[in-house]
């Protein structure tokens, strides 16, 4: 059975379990085929782990059978509350902690960070389950970052070319296609590596291979549905198409099967804001809030739905708080917009100025900037501001343009090129009516500092607007 152990997929680990522990009623074996059902266990606990998978329980299984049967080797005790400490879903990429068990592992890997590479190193030459748990434990903790990968691998060269460790390595501080394709094509049974594949194709550069990403992404899903880290892909690889409605239902799909993921909670959050259901975004909000995790994020969007349903007051409140800990220019432009809101235009002036300062490609701040200007009658400020708007967004647009085309010519689904393509169009919809609010604006602007060239100028612009025509033809009459 250890031939199963070392061709290292989850089903084959999964199969010599089952082995070891029917060996284990055999007489005479017994203690032997136990320690055996301990290290299947214990690589199958491991390996959900890394997945991010459900936990059936198989560490458990390998301390219970550790704790009632004389003659397991003392050292296979330690290694399971190694393993016990590692943290959920991090093979081939770093994760943050995002839950109080999170800190709790990390606070133990630190604690005992010497001691554990050295009991791994002792016993990765000459067992499979130490090997793979070192690389496990020195890959993706950032507290070895500063080992060298080779000097790893030469820790558990004993297992070298076995798929176990091959697989592993291949997924120590990244993810290296070129080694787990050939793996997988050589043992189908290795299906969890199609979701590995799939993350990578998530990532790619110049931009994600979505298509590709989501037929491995089937797959894995085929193969092992109950599967939280892998909802949570789909989900993200839903909100990169921009289909919001089915990042949806794959975040709660996520949180169905993990309902303390902090990572579903806020993307379904940010999901329903771009469907536009606001009342459920601020309930979702809620939770995280409640939860004391991603506080930030949490009351700007609690804030962005408040305003939505015109709940003003209660929207500045919390983007207040959000400013306290997030360091950005899109909260700024949010008080900004709530502050007009609430009629409130000096302090809309002074957020809006903040954001602009923070990022001053932004076309939508300079506008918002400038149409209060705009409202307080500050004319030189409105006609230097909205000119200024009005050329970002004519510049947005012919970038937007230039966008579709490269989509057109992408190999994207049809679905999925008519969604971005259509995205797009209504942000150039928008931009145009925003150049067009800025060209009459700045027609009063000007024609009340009795620069009637310039007056007649934008009013000539916007004199067939079915929202501005009217009264853009008044300002023409009274230039003649």
């Amino acid at each position: 059975m250890d031939k199963e152990l070392r061709a290292g997929c989850l089903e084959c680990l999964l199969q010599a379990y089952a082995h070891f522990d029917q060996l284990r009623r055999e007489p005479g074996i017994a203690a032997e085929a136990t320690a055996g059902a301990v290290r299947a266990a214990a690589l199958i606990a491991l390996r959900q782990r890394e997945l991010g998978m459900v936990d059936e329980g198989y560490l458990d299984i390998a301390k219970g059978l550790t704790a009632g049967t004389p003659g397991i080797p003392e050292w296979l005790g330690p290694v399971l509350d190694i393993i016990d400490a590692l943290p959920r879903n991090s093979a081939g990429g770093a994760r943050s902690p995002t839950t109080d068990a999170d800190l709790e592992r990390q606070r133990r890997i630190r604690a005992n960070r010497n001691a554990w590479l050295a009991l791994l190193g002792e016993y990765a030459r000459f067992d499979e389950l130490a090997a793979y748990t070192l690389l496990s434990f020195a890959c993706d903790s950032i507290d070895t970052r500063e080992i060298p990968r080779q000097e790893l691998f030469a820790d558990v060269e004993t297992f070298a070319g076995a798929p176990l460790i091959i697989y592993r390595e291949s997924l120590c501080r990244g993810i290296e296609p070129s080694t787990l394709e050939p793996l997988r094509a050589s043992d189908p049974r290795f299906v969890e590596i199609a979701y590995s594949l799939g993350r990578s194709n998530l990532g790619a550069r110049p931009r994600p291979k979505l298509d590709e990403a989501e037929a491995l992404f089937q797959q894995a899903y085929a193969w092992h549905p109950k599967w939280p880290s892998l909802t949570l892909a789909v989900a993200g690889l839903a909100m990169t198409a921009e289909d919001f409605e089915r990042a949806r239902a794959a975040y709660e799909e996520t949180l169905a099967l993990a309902p303390d993921s902090v990572d579903a909670q806020l993307g379904l959050l940010r999901a329903l804001t771009y469907l536009t259901r606001a009342v459920e975004a601020i309930a979702a909000a809620d939770r995280l809030i409640d939860g004391r995790w991603y506080v930030g994020e949490a009351l700007y969007w609690r804030a962005y739905n408040e305003l939505q349903l015109s709940r003003l007051d209660a929207a500045w409140e919390d983007v207040e708080r959000a400013e306290k800990s997030l360091l950005n220019a899109a909260v700024p432009k949010l008080a900004g917009l709530i502050a007009y809101r609430r009629e409130q235009l000096d302090t809309a002036i002074a957020r809006f100025n903040t954001s602009r300062e923070r990022n001053p490609l932004d076309c939508e701040t300079r506008f918002y900037l400038g149409v209060v200007h705009a409202e307080l009658r500050h004319w030189p400020q409105t006609t230097d501001i909205l000119t200024s708007a009005a050329t970002c967004f004519e510049q947005a647009e012919q970038d937007l343009r230039e966008e579709i085309e490269r989509i057109r010519l992408s190999d994207l689904r049809p679905d999925r090129k008519a969604r971005r393509i259509a995205n797009r169009e209504q942000q150039m919809a928008d931009g145009r009516r925003r150049i067009v609010t800025s060209w009459f604006d700045c027609a009063v602007a000007y024609f009340s500092l009795s620069q009637r060239d310039e007056a007649r100028q934008f009013a000539e612009k916007v004199a067939d607007d079915e929202q501005f025509g009217a009264r853009a033809k008044e300002i023409l009459s009274r230039l003649r």
